[in-house]
């Protein structure tokens, strides 16, 4: 059996379609669900309530932000755990200590788990959001981003890869310009957390949020927070927990941990924990990080390929990408995604305008693409 084969066996989800929406949920793999499984089936057996219990999750928790750390490149000191990119991405807009006037700037690639934490801290602290206008142009967004920026600039929030367009955005690149002017830079990393090599010491970013249910073909309520001591110094703590705390009294208050560990709460589900954890052991250890990273490059490019050339489909995703290809049809997209879906070919449609969006994981094959290409021939044009 070649490894493609053996990785395919594991994902029983692909068996069922042509699984082609990582960007929203990866397929679980058989190694993820068993940890799943076996966590639950422990807690049923043993109870929640013994001390033996708290020492497994702390031990637990402390092996998943080692791991998040060694994909991230950074210390696990600078991992706080959350539920997905959104939590991280709220955790952070809303910390900044805002006053009104003050400034955020985004741009009009963003997914709303980056814009509406801008929309709630607009609400609350009468703060002026403005948008990078780079959809055409990516490879520009340094430049437009820092005409943009003013003394009250306080933050800069943006994806690493967009989810409209599929587009890498230069990050390395923002994050000097917003440093030279003293802006913190938060990046929603929830496309590209497991599609691409991400460092998060060589972006020079302030924060990282990802999430463990995509690329990662983790479970939902799984992510992490990357923040550097200095950056994560300067935030407040909006929501507080037993995570939050390193000491309190009734009558002193609250010690919080240091670094973005603070930002950390309370109660979390294990075999939540326990698949995330087994989710970046199967992708780095069993599938190999650099071969999938390899892969979805050359699946996405082969994507780009097969469909230019299809009659009715043009192409939006710019060559430098991810894992995410952006096509537009003549035809309306919404009633294509549900004839693809009725066929049992699964992607999605975007906003910006409305277009089709397929995810090249290092799971998927030539075939499943010409298979979509084959659907859309008699869909992609209008009538």
């Amino acid at each position: 059996m070649d490894k493609l084969t053996h990785i395919r066996s594991q994902l029983p989800a692909l068996a069922a379609q042509v699984y082609l929406n990582t960007g929203t949920a990866g397929p679980l793999p058989e190694p993820v669900h068993a940890a799943m499984v076996e966590s639950l089936a422990a807690q049923a057996a043993e109870g929640r309530i013994g001390s033996e219990y708290y020492v497994t999750l702390s031990r637990l928790k402390a092996q998943v932000r080692a791991k998040h750390a060694q994909m991230l490149g950074c210390a696990p000191e600078e991992i706080a755990l959350t539920q997905n990119t959104t939590d991280g991405m709220n955790l952070v807009t809303l910390g900044v200590n805002w006053q009104p006037g003050d400034e955020a700037i985004t741009t009009n690639l963003e997914h709303p788990g980056a814009l509406f934490p801008l929309f709630a801290a607009r609400e609350r602290y009468n703060i002026t959001i403005k948008i990078a206008d780079v959809l055409d142009r990516p490879e520009e967004a340094p430049a437009v981003i820092e005409r943009l920026i003013t003394p009250r600039t306080k933050l800069i929030s943006l994806s690493h890869v967009s989810f409209i367009t599929g587009a890498v955005l230069p990050v390395r690149e923002i994050a000097q310009v917003a440093h030279r002017h003293g802006v913190l830079v938060l990046v929603d990393g929830a496309q590209s957390f497991g599609a691409i090599p991400v460092n998060v010491k060589e972006l020079g970013v302030d924060f990282y949020a990802v999430t463990g249910q995509k690329w990662l073909c983790g479970p939902e309520g799984a992510g992490a927070l990357y923040g550097t001591r200095t950056a994560a110094a300067q935030l407040r703590i909006t929501f507080a927990g037993y995570g939050t705390a390193q000491a309190y009294d009734m009558y002193g208050g609250l010690l919080p941990k240091g670094g973005v560990q603070k930002l950390e709460q309370g109660t979390v589900q294990p075999a939540n924990l326990a698949g995330q954890l087994a989710a970046c052991r199967w992708l780095t250890e069993e599938v190999g990080a650099d071969w999938a990273y390899g892969r979805i490059r050359r699946m996405a490019a082969a994507a780009r390929e097969i469909l230019a050339g299809v009659p009715g489909v043009t192409v939006v995703t710019p060559a430098e990408t991810a894992g995410l290809v952006t096509f537009q049809v003549e035809a309306d997209a919404d009633r294509v995604q549900k004839a693809l879906a009725q066929q049992r070919i699964i992607v999605r449609t975007v906003p910006h305008p409305r277009s089709l969006r397929l995810s090249a994981g290092f799971y998927n094959t030539e075939e499943e693409l010409e298979r979509l290409a084959a659907a859309l021939l008699p869909l992609a044009q209008g009538a």
